[in-house]
């Protein structure tokens, strides 16, 4: 989860197409309009075998302002790495 975070604030598609799992994969991922994320809150995780889920809040700039999005994200654990599933915005 925070890896992918930190892909986000690089930009990093390539990562991010990596980690997310490929039956919910987009088949184009598009950054170049992702804005300037500034910090990361995680405020739970759980994990059950091989999924898990962690519920966090993205902090980033919204012209003068700080703004964030809050999302649970499921995780599935295969093949000896955790991919993104999905994700509920709240």
């Amino acid at each position: 989860m925070r890896s992918r975070y930190s892909a986000f604030v690089g930009r990093l598609a390539g990562y991010l197409e990596a980690t997310w799992h490929s039956s919910y994969r987009p088949a184009f991922l598009d950054l170049s309009d992702s804005p300037n994320w500034l910090k990361l809150q995680v405020i739970s995780s759980s994990v059950d075998q091989n999924k898990g889920q962690v519920h966090f809040r993205a902090f980033y700039c919204d012209g003068d302002d700080i703004a964030f999005m809050e999302e649970k994200s499921d995780f599935i654990f295969e093949d000896g790495k955790w991919y993104y599933l999905t994700g509920q915005t709240t």
